[in-house]
């Protein structure tokens, strides 16, 4: 709950209150080169995560946790575009989809062994545009680190030894990942370009023991962020990284 109201004050205050307008649709597939897309994702995915837990800790069962959880962050970021659809900025029904793929994607993986080889994780280092305005739409707002998409990198982390045949999974370790990554920079510039990463990644549930309640949640939680580790850009130009966060 303290997550949902920070994000209705910031929203409130930042960008609703002098910007309304009658209800309507409107779509950007400009600016940010879609990380805000897959920004939104991640924040439904996180919010369910917050809350399935929150209620693991009630008692509550983990499938109906699940569910609920799924349930509860899209009910928010539905009310969060929603706000939008009365904002100058509109209704973005491509966010909006994005925000269903993201509360669904626990669900999918509580019931699709294969998907549950996955990890959704985000990394950020501040970019140029922290605390600086400009971008198209932003009309002299502020970036702050929740819309600085130039410093965000989204990542899908694969659990490699999950999925090698039994003969190799010794030359493999449990807790080594890899993951593919997508970024984006110049976004305020007239020609932004998107940027792809494979890198290492940690299983943090397989470093940090479940030997308890307090270890287990620490460890998923974890989980959730994409550490520094060796990296190759790969496109549009060749880069390696002895360690990209």
């Amino acid at each position: 709950m303290g997550s949902m109201l920070a994000i209705h004050l910031y929203q409130q205050s930042g960008w609703w209150r002098d910007n309304r307008t009658p209800f309507h649709f409107q779509e950007d597939l400009v600016y940010g080169l879609n990380v805000d897309k897959f920004g939104h994702f991640y924040g439904s995915y996180l919010l369910e995560y917050i809350i399935s837990r929150t209620l693991n800790w009630a008692n509550i069962s983990e499938e109906s946790s699940m569910w609920i959880g799924s349930g509860g962050a899209l009910l928010f970021q539905t009310y969060v575009e929603i706000e939008d659809g009365f904002s100058k900025w509109g209704f973005d029904r491509v966010d909006f989809a994005s925000d269903v793929a993201g509360a669904a994607f626990p669900v999918a993986r509580y019931y699709i062994p294969c998907i549950q080889n996955t990890d959704v994780k985000l990394s950020y280092h501040p970019s140029s545009l922290l605390g600086n305005p400009g971008g198209i739409g932003f009309q002299g707002q502020k970036h702050i680190m929740l819309d600085d998409y130039e410093g965000q990198t989204l990542w899908l982390s694969v659990k490699v030894h999950n999925l090698l045949p039994e003969g190799a999974k010794p030359y493999w370790p449990g807790f080594l990942c890899l993951a593919l990554g997508y970024g984006a920079r110049d976004i305020a510039n007239p020609h932004p370009f998107r940027v792809y990463f494979l890198a290492l990644d940690f299983d943090m549930t397989k470093l940090i023991p479940p030997n308890t309640p307090l270890l287990k949640i620490l460890g998923e939680a974890l989980n959730l962020i994409h550490f520094p580790a060796p990296t190759l850009q790969f496109y549009p130009n060749a880069i390696f990284y002895g360690f990209y966060f």
